[in-house]
């Protein structure tokens, strides 16, 4: 496909657009995806794809758009409102998925199994012919293993346990107020007020990473979440034998600790599994997914129809 490209990555922290002409490559960056009750996030969404493309110079018309969502709509109805917005923005044909599909295809380009982990957890394993399995996305109240999100209340309810003297003593208690606000009752009530509560839990996911090999719980959650991922790859791979035994991670959580990827990469080796190293960005995974070259033809084809 020649001319114009644009891939957008949508997070819940930040969103980012990359925009491609030939080897000419321009990003930009807005908003993450937050959603407040009440809302159906179409606009939402929209209004942080413009944000992001404000910052770039585009043409009056593309070759092709694809939007990589953490919360794209499950509703077909909705989905397939936001990929007409989306098109009429930018003067092109549009796609619309899930952020794990760009993930897969800008870490593994192939068959494989992906662990998307930022605020939340998705997994994505895609056998050699495209047929693909899914797992987790269940979000932070029912699934989320393995997130920033788990490790962060992990982290938080084992510094309150140990405030109560019902816990180990752990250097997670000198953290909590800085997320918290405080021990005291008015403090703890904006804490669960706050719309971005869910990012806020997340954050402290900083703390215990940055505390494990020192302090023994902050190791412990370290391992725990490190368990977690590897058991969902497994999971994956038992449904899609197809993918193989790659498994690339995809998000910040993962790439920016050391501690954390060796004891993923220990977890994943002891259930027969190998860690690799991603080859690029979902950013660029989503122009893979726009040219709709094989394993992904399947996925590109589903993208605005689910």
């Amino acid at each position: 496909m020649t001319g114009t490209l644009v891939s957008i990555d949508g997070g819940k922290s930040a969103l980012r657009l990359l925009v491609a002409t030939g080897e000419h490559r321009q990003t930009g960056t807005g908003p993450g995806m937050l959603y407040l009750p009440g809302e159906d996030g179409v606009d939402r969404i929209v209004e942080g794809v413009r944000q992001a493309a404000a910052t770039v110079e585009l043409p009056d018309t593309v070759a092709g758009v694809v939007a990589g969502l953490t919360g794209v709509p499950g509703d077909p109805a909705l989905r397939r409102q936001l990929t007409r917005r989306l098109a009429e923005l930018f003067g092109g044909p549009a796609l619309v998925v899930t952020d794990v599909y760009l993930a897969h295809a800008g870490a593994l380009n192939g068959p494989g199994t992906v662990l998307c982990v930022g605020t939340g957890t998705n997994v994505l394993a895609v056998g050699e012919g495209g047929e693909h399995t899914t797992l987790d996305g269940w979000g932070p109240l029912l699934g989320d293993r393995g997130s920033a999100y788990a490790i962060g209340l992990a982290g938080l309810r084992a510094a309150s346990a140990a405030l109560d003297g019902v816990g180990r003593d752990t250097v997670l208690t000198g953290r909590f107020e800085q997320t918290v606000g405080g021990t005291d009752l008015a403090s703890l009530q904006r804490f669960y007020r706050d719309p971005g509560v869910v990012a806020l839990v997340a954050g402290f996911a900083r703390q215990v990473l940055g505390a494990a090999g020192r302090d023994p719980v902050a190791t412990a959650l370290c391992h725990a979440a490190a368990a977690d991922l590897a058991d969902l790859a497994r999971a994956a791979v038992t449904r899609r034998p197809d993918a193989g035994r790659r498994v690339a991670h995809s998000g910040r959580l993962v790439s920016s600790n050391a501690a954390l990827r060796q004891e993923l990469a220990d977890q994943l080796a002891a259930r027969g599994l190998e860690l690799v190293e991603p080859l690029g960005s979902p950013l660029e995974g989503g122009l893979t997914l726009v040219h709709g070259a094989p394993p992904y033809t399947n996925l590109a084809e589903k993208g605005d129809n689910a």
